[in-house]
């Protein structure tokens, strides 16, 4: 993996019904439809919420208070921090919960592509389950921020027919840290907002990803992708 440029500069798309900007951390170069598309969203009021027909999505609110999607007796709850899986076909209708949001968007296109979304972030209860390497505290130094994973979130599915398959693995930073993508491998150091892509072996050891200073209570760290495509998955 490489360590990218910081995705709040990357150009802001503004959509169609001026509710918001969407900015694109990665997508699918290699086929049409794209099989897969990563991007952050800035949302500032209620309106329409835009239609995947043929994509599964997953989405994180990363700041604000919620979104709560309806479409006829279906309904969604986005809360902050936490992954939510949903179809893209149905057309649903957005209420901010309080405020203006930004929200962590992943889609995969259903029977070219399956994801799992990982996301990392403050303890909630006083024994959480604790992400990242176990470090030895020296006399005197500050305790290691401790972070709590929520069960990984898996969307989307692949039909391979025993083709090759590729696993793309995107971290996006919330808050500053370090990424480890290996055993012995060198930490990728991430300042908030940054991101790292790159390819991995579809048995590749889990990356963990260990903040820098604590997380807030309740707050999120890092969100971490692996998406699963058959060969190539970059031109």
């Amino acid at each position: 993996m490489r360590a990218q440029a910081s995705w709040l500069a990357l150009p802001p798309e503004p959509w169609k019904n001026g509710g918001g900007v969407t900015r694109t951390v990665s997508v699918d170069a290699v086929q049409q439809p794209p099989r897969w598309r990563v991007s952050v969203a800035d949302i500032d009021r209620a309106g329409p919420y835009s239609r995947y027909a043929g994509y599964d999505r997953v989405s994180v609110v990363l700041t604000g208070g919620g979104v709560a999607l309806r479409a006829g007796d279906a309904s969604v709850c986005l809360a902050p921090g936490v992954a939510t899986a949903f179809t893209g076909d149905a057309a649903f209708d957005c209420r901010l919960t309080d405020g203006p949001v930004r929200v962590l968007n992943l889609f995969v296109l259903r029977g070219a592509a399956r994801a799992s979304v990982m996301c990392i972030g403050a303890p909630q209860d006083p024994k959480p389950a604790l992400a990242g390497s176990q470090h030895t505290r020296q006399p005197g130094s500050p305790p290691a921020p401790q972070l709590a994973t929520q069960p990984v979130l898996h969307a989307g599915n692949l039909t391979s027919d025993g083709a090759m398959t590729q696993t793309l693995r995107i971290a996006i930073a919330i808050q500053a840290g370090r990424l480890n993508v290996a055993p012995g491998a060198d930490d990728i150091l991430l300042a908030a907002g940054d991101y790292a892509i790159g390819l991995c072996a579809d048995d590749a050891a889990p990356i963990r990803y260990i903040a820098t200073t604590p997380p807030r209570p309740g707050g999120l760290a890092a969100v971490l992708l692996d998406v699963v495509v058959t060969a190539p998955a970059f031109p």
